[in-house]
């Protein structure tokens, strides 16, 4: 329950997207359709939506849609199944660069800071705390920056990814690193199952500055809890909403129990994707 109230405390910010600051309620709010998101690990999509009905009454989306794949959910969305896709900024303007006809959109109020980091079993804090040293040292010499540009910015812009080739160190330990390929061009995966991405090249660049090595697993997204829990992988990249004062520790990707995490690598704003000829366009104001 308490993962509940802070998962409904998060999107109320989330969803408060049909007025300006200070302005009253409409007396009726037009609604366009569903806004999709990926399935979430603790909460189902009828779960979210009762937490939300009220919320939702000042949306101008009627509920919540889960996919549990980026490509069946944009897919919903050219097909007109929902009229917003959210997720992190970088994978929309990834998603806009490759389709014609999808474009990206702020939600209509100011967005949330959404904190990428990695997700750990519990029992494994010491290698957490050597992860979280690694982001820290990367963070100060440039080298994290010069990533961000070469597999982010590089690639929405129209370049493709290279390919991560981890450094192998015999006799050293490994440790297993899940990838969906659901947010591209931060956790990627080519058509013929390579992962690539900007998180698999900051993973195998932190492993070789522990001298450990990498083995990276291709998991779908909505099983990353159970896969993690299982000993199929050591390592989940995860996102969490930050920056919201006095809810600390409120999670946006419903943290499973038993688990830690990193410190953030890198912060993104929540994002839209809408189809160039929906309505929804012209419900925004400049922010």
């Amino acid at each position: 329950m308490k993962k509940l109230v802070l998962l409904a405390v998060t999107l109320v910010m989330v969803l408060s997207l049909c007025l300006p600051a200070g302005a009253e309620p409409a007396a009726e709010v037009t609604k366009y359709g569903n806004i999709g998101r990926l399935s979430k690990l603790n909460i189902t999509e009828d779960q979210l939506n009762d937490v939300l009905k009220d919320i939702m009454v000042n949306s101008i989306c009627n509920r919540y849609v889960f996919y549990d794949t980026m490509t069946d959910m944009l897919m919903a969305l050219q097909r007109g199944d929902i009229v917003v896709l959210e997720t992190d900024q970088n994978t929309v303007r990834y998603i806009a660069s490759r389709n014609d006809g999808i474009v990206d959109r702020p939600p209509y109020l100011n967005p949330n800071n959404l904190l990428f980091c990695m997700l750990l079993r519990e029992e494994d804090a010491e290698l957490r705390d050597r992860l979280s040293a690694a982001i820290a040292v990367m963070k100060e010499d440039g080298t994290l920056e010069q990533l961000r540009q070469r597999y982010v910015e590089d690639v929405i812009t129209g370049g493709d990814p290279d390919a991560v080739v981890p450094e192998i160190f015999p006799g050293a330990p490994t440790i297993r690193v899940a990838v969906t390929g659901d947010r591209p061009p931060m956790d990627y995966v080519s058509a013929g199952g390579e992962p690539l991405g900007f998180n698999t090249a900051l993973i195998a660049e932190i492993a070789k500055g522990l001298g450990i090595n990498v083995e990276f697993v291709n998991v779908n997204c909505a099983a990353r809890g159970i896969a993690l829990a299982t000993g199929v992988c050591d390592v989940v990249f995860w996102m969490e909403v930050g920056d919201f004062e006095n809810w600390e520790g409120a999670d946006f990707e419903d943290q499973p129990e038993n688990t830690i995490v990193t410190d953030p690598y890198l912060s993104v704003s929540l994002w839209w994707a809408v189809r160039a000829d929906s309505p929804v366009v012209n419900v925004y104001r400049d922010q």
